[in-house]
């Protein structure tokens, strides 16, 4: 067994899938949007591609949803990403976060044009 070609080959995948993503991000995250408004979320949801790791990429929010909101815009993201890449089922985990020099934030500081 040659797990450095198979190493190899699961990093040319999700390469291949990371590019697709960026390829498409406007859409993605358009169809993720329209999605969520569908079930009543309307908080931002963002998506970054990751250049390396296991993951895909990163969604966040700068408003804190509650759990049950999260899950559910996760599923969502999850979902349209797995359409669009055409790859198996996703899963996400949580991670930590912190923001430097926000002060207080709202929504309306977050939508304002």
């Amino acid at each position: 067994m040659d797990t450095d070609n198979e190493h190899h080959e699961i990093d040319d995948s999700l390469d291949d899938q990371r590019e697709i993503i960026r390829q498409s991000l406007d859409a993605i995250i358009r169809d993720i949007g329209m999605a969520m408004r569908d079930v009543g979320l309307t908080f931002p949801v963002y998506i970054t591609v990751r250049n390396s790791g296991d993951a895909l990429v990163t969604i966040a929010s700068p408003l804190d949803p509650s759990d049950e909101q999260w899950q559910q815009a996760a599923a969502i993201a999850c979902r349209t990403l797995e359409e669009r890449v055409r790859c198996g089922h996703l899963r996400g985990r949580e991670l930590a976060c912190a923001v430097a020099n926000a002060g207080d934030i709202n929504a309306a500081d977050v939508t304002a044009a």
